[in-house]
């Protein structure tokens, strides 16, 4: 298994209605090709100052899948939510090969 993990950083002022859109408009699109099979959104448990951090996990069955989507799905979406948000919100990406899994 494969996870797109993407670390968000959100300005308080604009959290609500930046969690709202990720629920309901970005979380569905990124699951959308079908390349994805499912997502995992958590709070990081830090506190901050200006804003929370957010974690969102993807996963894809295998690399090939991963690698299709990165290159023919992921950018337009990004950008659309940079668009909508940027600059009070930041992220960057890390793609995980899972080695172990263990536990329910």
């Amino acid at each position: 298994m494969y996870i797109y993990n993407i670390t968000f950083n959100v300005e308080k002022s604009i959290e609500k209605e930046w969690l709202d859109y990720i629920k309901k408009q970005f979380i569905p699109k990124m699951l959308n090709s079908g390349l994805l099979k499912s997502s995992l959104t958590s709070k990081i448990m830090v506190d901050e100052a200006q804003g929370n951090s957010y974690s969102i996990q993807f996963a894809a069955d295998n690399q090939a899948d991963l690698k299709q989507f990165i290159d023919k799905e992921l950018y337009p979406i990004l950008n659309e939510l940079h668009l909508k948000f940027s600059p009070k919100m930041v992220y960057f990406a890390t793609e995980l090969d899972v080695i172990d899994r263990q536990g329910k």
